[in-house]
């Protein structure tokens, strides 16, 4: 994958990013061995710190607000360290399957690459301005402890409350509270949660540009590959004689070397078992992940809103710098979830368009060893029922995003009226 316009990647964004870099083989320019020992050395500290924060957990328990922002931050830590260890040890694969990118990966798309010339236009604009807000999100995060309260009170397991200094989580140490107070600690401390924001960030923002890239282009070749299937068949040749049937419609013979559609057939099935082959690499590194990100990400949208509408609730006005804290990792979470939820609904959409466009195909003048291989083609097509499912009646995509941000509104007035 080269930074060539015949790729739908952006590859000028994936190397601003690091993922480039991290894909790349040391022999086509990158540097990933130095690159991936570097970023799991930097994963394993960010894991030890949320694993750490994990039985601190229990003094919160009587203060449901630091509970609820305190699990949502390791949970989501976490998960960004999973994700960071998916993209390290699967690098290699993940770069090959970049190649389905090329315009040229099937004879359609180097014939007609319009329909991933339009992916490339869109997946630039979308995932620019998914990355702008992302390193956004995590600027404000990490300026708003300089612009609220020096203070953080937490009500700790036996009813009193403790006043720490205000950091951007105020992760829990064994120290004494004066200790913990203390400039120099305080700035240790301070520095550790930037270094854990900056990797979650940047983990974040690489697997998530990665997955809507590939869900994209997918869903582009997937598209062409429909558009090229309906072409076949439409190019007639000449007859030598008139035809003078009594149907007026010739019937193309395969000793026809102009009107041989056969070997055009051929070509489609092979590229379309290319891509399903990718497909399947693709689905096969990151159904972990996703899985996993449906249930945490739901995790997430809820305990920030939760914690949104009852700092309203607290009075605090919207303007405010802990009330913009939460506003923009709610809004980054909550697209990230939507993202999650739309590129695989986008990759299905493609794939039942397949068929439709074989179909499409000026199949009723071939003769029957065509029509047998189109009708192999399309079951084909239909056997693969691979997809993305959280249970066995439950599929990734926009319908599940919606029943999430309808249970969490559930979720948070049950909690909110449990408080008043």
């Amino acid at each position: 994958m080269r930074s060539s316009p015949a790729t739908a990647v952006d590859v000028m964004l994936f190397k601003v990013i690091g993922l480039y870099q991290l894909l790349c083989p040391a022999d086509r320019g990158g540097y990933s061995v130095r690159f991936r020992r570097a970023l799991m050395t930097a994963l394993g500290l960010s894991f030890a710190l949320h694993s750490f924060q994990v039985p601190c957990l229990y003094y919160a328990l009587n203060d449901l607000q630091r509970f609820a922002y305190m699990a949502a931050v390791i949970i989501y830590g976490m998960m960004c360290s999973f994700k960071g260890y998916v993209l390290v040890t699967n690098a290699d694969r993940l770069w090959l399957v970049l190649n389905a990118a090329h315009y040229e990966y099937t004879g359609c798309g180097r014939r007609d690459p319009s329909t991933l010339r339009r992916c490339r236009a869109t997946l630039s604009a979308v995932l620019r301005t998914f990355v702008v807000l992302s390193y956004g999100t995590l600027i404000v995060w990490i300026a708003l402890p300089f612009f609220v309260d020096e203070y953080t009170s937490v009500t700790n397991l036996d009813g009193t409350v403790t006043r720490y200094r205000t950091t951007i989580h105020n992760m829990q140490y064994p120290v004494p509270l004066a200790v913990y107070n203390s400039r120099p600690v305080w700035a240790l401390i301070y520095f550790f949660e930037v270094y854990v924001c900056i990797i979650n960030v940047f983990i974040w923002s690489m697997f998530d540009c990665y997955l809507v890239t590939m869900c994209f282009v997918l869903n582009a070749q997937f598209h062409t590959m429909s558009a090229g299937y309906g072409t076949l068949g439409n190019r007639r040749a000449e007859p030598s004689l008139p035809d003078m049937s009594l149907t007026g419609v010739r019937l193309i013979k395969f000793d026809d070397i102009e009107s041989n559609h056969y070997g055009d057939l051929i070509s489609h099935i092979q590229d379309n078992q290319k891509l399903i082959k990718m497909f399947d690499v693709f689905f096969e590194v990151v159904r972990p992940v996703v899985l996993i990100q449906i249930s945490n990400g739901s995790y997430s949208v809820i305990s920030l809103i939760f914690l949104t509408a009852l700092m309203h609730r607290m009075g605090i006005p919207v303007l405010s710098a802990p009330f913009l804290k939460f506003i923009c990792g709610l809004i980054s979470l909550t697209i990230e979830l939507f993202i999650f939820c739309y590129g695989f609904n986008h990759i299905e959409t493609a794939k039942s368009v397949l068929n439709f466009g074989v179909y499409s195909s000026n199949w009723t003048e071939m003769d029957l060893t065509f029509k047998k291989t189109m009708l192999l083609a399309m079951k084909l097509n239909s056997s693969h029922k691979r997809a993305m499912k959280v249970s066995p009646n439950s599929a990734v995509g926009l319908e599940m995003f919606a029943r999430v941000m309808n249970m969490s509104y559930s979720i948070v007035s049950v909690l909110l009226n449990s408080r008043s």
